[in-house]
C-alpha cells in the first residue's frame, strides 16, 4: 500500500478543527512538516505527521518531568535611573 496523505481540511480536523492560520504557524515553527503540492492542492503525509506528533509528545513529557526553574521575586522597590 502506498503512502497515505491528508488534505488541508482533513489535517485541520485531525487536530481538533484548527484554523488554516494555525496550520501555517505550526509549519513555520516546525511542529508539523510542510505539505507536498500535487496539482494545486496541499497534501500532508500521514506518516510524517505521526512522527511529528510522537516528537511533540516526547518533548512535552520531557519538559513536564523537569521541575520549573526558580524565578526571582519581583521587587516593587526597584529604583530606575528615571526615578533618581
Amino acid at each position: 500500500m502506498g503512502k497515505q496523505y491528508l488534505t488541508q481540511p482533513q489535517l485541520r480536523l485531525r487536530y481538533g478543527n484548527i484554523s488554516d492560520m494555525t496550520v501555517w504557524r505550526w509549519i513555520k515553527a516546525g511542529r508539523i512538516p510542510a505539505p507536498a503540492l500535487f496539482g494545486n492542492r496541499n497534501y500532508y503525509a500521514e506518516d510524517e505527521l505521526d512522527e511529528a506528533d510522537r516528537r511533540a509528545k516526547a518533548e512535552y513529557r520531557r519538559a513536564r518531568s523537569k521541575p520549573p526553574a526558580p524565578t526571582p521575586p519581583h521587587s516593587k522597590l526597584a529604583v530606575t535611573e528615571t526615578d533618581v
